[in-house]
């Protein structure tokens, strides 16, 4: 694997993060429906180069979701309210937290430690929300933006030629990885696929399948690469 493929594939990890971190950042919206039907064949070629039954368990309902192998003609807006209360129904009315602090706090609450440890790591790598976006810092989908900011930067470096930095960076979402995302978000995706029996939809299962797997392929390779 030369620099050019190695860096390709990290502009990939930067989509995918983003695409993970958007299906949980609020009710779908005709805006966000226009970049999953952009991106779906994008995840489901990573789903479909692995081997992890969780991946192809979710490309398999993503095709059921969208109702076609043509991603970018389906027609979502007819199920985008189904999709909303399934949302509300997640997430809103707290089912499913989406927050770190609630899975690894002993009090179960948010705002806890890993919250403030969060808010060190986006400070020491120059991440912060959208002006004006009051959402918790250890909310999913901002750390998942964490996470693709971060392999977007790993993919400039390499093209720059700054491997030193490149290294630094993979450490630093490996870090990020151990302390932060894989302590609590599969365990998330876990409880979102088992609520799949009572919603309207299978959107919020068929990523949560997808986003487990690629967690566990994603941080392999990581690892293996930092090695």
């Amino acid at each position: 694997m030369d620099v050019v493929e190695l860096a390709n594939i990290h502009k990939g990890r930067n989509v995918a993060f983003n695409v993970f971190s958007k299906v949980f950042m609020d009710v779908p919206s005709q805006e966000t429906d226009a970049f999953f039907k952009a991106t779906a064949k994008h995840i489901e070629a990573i789903a479909m180069s692995s081997c992890n039954s969780d991946m192809h368990n979710g490309a398999g309902l993503l095709k059921t979701v969208f109702g076609t192998k043509d991603y970018e003609s389906a027609e979502l807006e007819p199920t985008r309210i189904d999709r909303s209360r399934d949302f509300t129904r997640l997430f809103a009315l707290n089912t499913v937290s989406l927050y770190e602090s609630v899975y690894t706090s002993p009090e179960k609450l948010m705002k806890q430690d890993s919250w403030s440890a969060v808010k060190v790591f986006y400070l020491s790598n120059f991440f912060k929300r959208i002006d004006g976006d009051k959402t918790i810092e250890d909310h999913i989908s901002l750390e998942l933006q964490f996470m693709g900011l971060l392999s977007k930067n790993i993919a400039d470096c390499l093209e720059e030629e700054k491997f030193e930095a490149a290294e630094t960076i993979m450490t630093t979402q490996l870090d990020f990885y151990n302390n932060h995302i894989l302590r609590w978000v599969p365990e998330l995706c876990g409880k979102v696929i088992a609520e799949a029996e009572v919603l309207n939809t299978l959107f919020y299962p068929a990523y949560a399948y997808m986003l487990r797997g690629f967690l566990a392929e994603d941080s392999a390779f990581l690892t293996e690469l930092a090695e």
